[in-house]
């Protein structure tokens, strides 16, 4: 979607990866494939031990996530789910003032839909809580509300291609809109 947009060059992801554990298609050769994105991690680990030191190393202007799934199969609760979400949106907000953030329900799996539903029903009203002009919050619905289903699924947890394309089909908009802000802010023509 950015190529398709023309953004492809304006934007540069952050993180201290560039693997590509999905083998996913860029539709560019030179498309930047740096991320943080840490299979099977937990949200609370994430906001408690690593975030700051990633926002402090990376800078980024947008951050977009999906977690809770791990949380969930680890037994740990939604309330503490939630708090974990809270705390990494304080630690963006103390990297960059004007983070602009994508938060993505859930996608659905294949046992234990229970945890994620709960976790799901919470974050729309936590992100509208959180949410400041200067610092916007927006929701990317890849739940089973917007259509994905476990057949989205390759193994149980993870999206097969059919999954990866709703989930771009949520975000995309979302980051696309992102992008396009900052680049008019900072004068690009875009």
């Amino acid at each position: 979607m950015l190529v398709d947009e023309g953004l492809a060059d304006v934007v540069d992801f952050v993180g201290s990866m560039n693997n590509n554990p999905q083998n996913c298609v860029a539709q560019s050769g030179s498309f930047d494939l740096d991320h943080e994105g840490h299979s099977g991690w937990l949200a609370i680990d994430i906001a408690n031990q690593h975030l700051q030191g990633w926002l402090a190393s990376t800078k980024p202007d947008i951050v977009q996530f999906m977690l809770g799934t791990n949380d969930v199969f680890q037994g740990r609760a939604t309330g503490d789910i939630v708090a974990a979400y809270t705390r990494m949106v304080d630690l963006m907000r103390a990297s960059n003032a004007e983070m602009r953030i994508i938060v993505d329900l859930v996608i659905p799996i294949a046992f234990g839909s229970q945890g994620v539903n709960a976790l799901n029903a919470q974050i729309p009203g936590w992100a509208q809580r959180l949410d400041t002009p200067e610092s916007p919050i927006e929701i990317a619905d890849c739940s089973a509300n917007a259509g994905y289903t476990t057949g989205m699924l390759r193994d149980g947890v993870h999206p097969n291609a059919e999954g990866d394309a709703l989930i771009a089909r949520q975000v995309g908009p979302i980051l696309i809109e992102y992008v396009r802000e900052l680049a008019a802010e900072r004068g690009f023509c875009v």
